[in-house]
């Protein structure tokens, strides 16, 4: 071979690469091209929708039901919660969720000091004795029978409780100077319910569902419908009626 023959291949070798170099190349970028779009796929967003709840129950594992929606339980911090609130809290706002869905579950249920709480008892003898802190809100749903024992709103407290089964809450005392709405709707559903120290109070029974009433009064006016001694108590009968502080 002439030594232009061997310069010609030497040249021809150069401009050619070896074929197999370009599989490592393809399958470098095919790899980034495919973690890219694993990237994106990370930040597709689901419709807030998905995450409406009206409690902790309707939550996937690692979530928790706040202000109705499903939110990482990391999000909030637990151990910033009370004990009690077993169904989720917001300690900026002082809010606190109770759910007792066992029987049994809960015992003795009280809310935390300062904090505005929201409790349900949904099974048979779920919860015991209710006691709402001073100074805080509180709503009290009883859907199962015989499912609470007494209920005792606290002073200053605006309260709200609905007893909506059979024997579903036993006697419920309101709080001294606060708004207190009281609704029975089972056979039996309440025993007694005071709230001759409300500011303001509203009774609403079906079907003789509650036990003795005690409502406000002013001077000569009883709180009560139409004014009569024994009635539901009644917010609307007279303006006296809906002072509160």
């Amino acid at each position: 071979m002439t030594d232009g023959n061997r310069s010609g291949l030497a040249r021809g070798a150069a401009r050619t690469p070896y074929p197999g170099a370009a599989r490592p190349i393809a399958a470098a970028l095919l790899a980034g091209v495919l973690a890219l779009a694993a990237a994106a796929g990370c930040f597709v967003s689901r419709k807030s929708s998905d995450y409406e709840c009206s409690s902790s129950a309707e939550c996937e594992a690692g979530r928790t039901c706040d202000r109705g929606y499903c939110v990482l339980q990391a999000a909030i911090d637990a151990s910033a919660c009370p004990a009690a609130c077993n169904g989720g809290c917001n300690p900026s706002q002082k809010t606190c969720a109770i759910e007792c869905a066992q029987p049994g579950q809960c015992n003795n249920v009280t809310c935390p000091t300062g904090y505005a709480c929201t409790v349900q008892c949904s099974a048979g003898t779920a919860c015991g004795t209710i006691t709402c802190g001073p100074n805080t809100s509180c709503e009290v749903n009883c859907s199962a029978t015989g499912a609470c024992n007494n209920i005792k709103c606290g002073n200053g407290a605006a309260c709200t409780v609905s007893c909506t089964a059979t024997a579903a809450c036993q006697n419920v005392t309101c709080g001294t100077n606060a708004p207190c709405a009281v609704t029975c709707t089972g056979l039996n559903a309440c025993g007694p319910v005071d709230c001759r120290n409300s500011c303001k109070c509203d009774v609403t029974c079906t079907g003789g569902s509650c036990g003795a009433m005690s409502c406000p009064s002013h001077g000569n006016i009883t709180c009560t419908k139409g004014g009569v001694a024994g009635a539901e108590c009644d917010s609307t009968f007279n303006p006296s009626c809906t002072t509160c502080p």
